[in-house]
């Protein structure tokens, strides 16, 4: 099988906003082509970590419950199978994407440093390259502001009320906060963005 992805979208579900003391409890990535056309998809619920804080009110967000996070893998399984999937359809270092990346990379990283640390620090599996689409949003927003102009995007969340997915024009039928729902969705947005551009030229 011949290994042709370029571009890596990443979205994560966790226990709260602090990598060093929460957990990650759901990821999902897609493998894209240099045409951003989707090869592979790969999805995990992941059981966090012994000793991690849970914050009640993420859970409140993405609708997961202690009961269910109790039943899913291990996190040294679902690193396994994220090394996996990207030893199988990536020849170079992937390029990642994600919609506020460092948040997601943060909880990628933890996980990799408690269970595969070898592949983070030594081979680098991730490399170095990385899309945000937040930050193409603030750079637009500043271009505008610089102009004189209204910031085209005032609400640079993905999926709340307003948000890109809403001034983009993209549709929801991808389901917001969940790990591949989100992923789903960046991959519009990227798009939606470089159309964007591509008619503001």
């Amino acid at each position: 099988m011949k290994k042709h992805a370029v571009y890596l979208i990443i979205d994560t579900e966790t226990t709260g906003f602090d990598p060093l003391h929460n957990g990650l409890i759901q990821f999902a990535c897609a493998a894209l082509d240099d045409r951003l056309e989707i090869i592979a998809t790969m999805e995990a619920d992941v059981c966090p970590h012994d000793g991690c804080s849970i914050n009640e009110e993420s859970l409140a967000i993405n609708g997961f419950t202690r009961e269910r996070m109790r039943e899913w893998v291990e996190c040294a399984q679902f690193v396994e199978r994220l090394r996996s999937f990207i030893a199988e359809h990536f020849e170079s270092k992937p390029i990642l994407v994600g919609q506020f990346y460092p948040f997601d990379y943060a909880f990628l990283c933890a996980a990799f440093s408690r269970h595969a640390p070898e592949a983070f620090y030594g081979d680098n599996i991730f490399g170095n390259n990385f899309i945000d689409t937040k930050s193409i949003v603030n750079e637009r927003n500043l271009a505008a502001r610089l102009r004189g102009d209204p910031e085209p995007f005032p609400i640079t969340s993905l999926s709340a009320p307003g948000g890109l997915k809403d001034t983009l024009g993209i549709g929801h039928e991808h389901e917001s906060h969940t790990a591949l729902g989100d992923v789903l969705a960046t991959r519009d947005v990227l798009i939606a963005l470089l159309r964007h551009e591509k008619k503001a030229a």
